[in-house]
């Protein structure tokens, strides 16, 4: 099992990359800076630790998480009815984050969660070391342009 799996949620989101979580984990608040506007009630206040939605319910209710529990899987991708229209409509609510959701989970069903765990590790981290995250625009390290896409794989 992957190192680390708490940082994969249900959906195929990569929890590590979350502006929310990486913002707390390094006490930076650049990572809020360029999120959607439908998260501004938040930018502003006091930041919390995040164990990620496999432990958790942080994000408040899903039901994606609801389903899979549910089903005892691990990961949509795991489901017969991948990709369902619950996954679909998640995947498509025009939240870029949320856009890779299924490619995501295409990529763990084809080579996976070791794999995909290892490439999101090292692809949400800066060559100088420091963790980027979702939204973030430039390294808060060493400033570097960071490759934010959400669907390279």
């Amino acid at each position: 099992m992957a190192k680390n799996i708490n940082l994969l949620a249900y959906c195929g989101l990569y929890c590590g990359a979350c502006s929310f979580k990486v913002a707390f984990d390094e006490k930076n608040r650049q990572h809020l800076k360029n999120m959607p506007s439908k998260y501004d009630q938040y930018k502003d206040a006091e930041l919390e630790f995040c164990p990620g939605c496999r432990l958790d319910s942080q994000c408040g209710s899903c039901k994606i998480r609801a389903c899979a529990k549910a089903k005892d899987l691990i990961n949509c991708s795991e489901c017969v009815d991948f990709p369902c229209a619950i996954l679909k409509e998640f995947n498509d609510d025009g939240m870029p984050h949320h856009s890779g959701c299924i490619p995501n989970l295409k990529l763990i069903k084809e080579k996976g969660i070791e794999f995909f765990m290892d490439y999101q590790e090292k692809h949400w981290t800066c060559a100088c070391g420091a963790k980027t995250s979702w939204y973030l625009q430039n390294c808060t390290k060493c400033s570097k342009k960071m490759d934010n896409s959400y669907k390279k794989q």
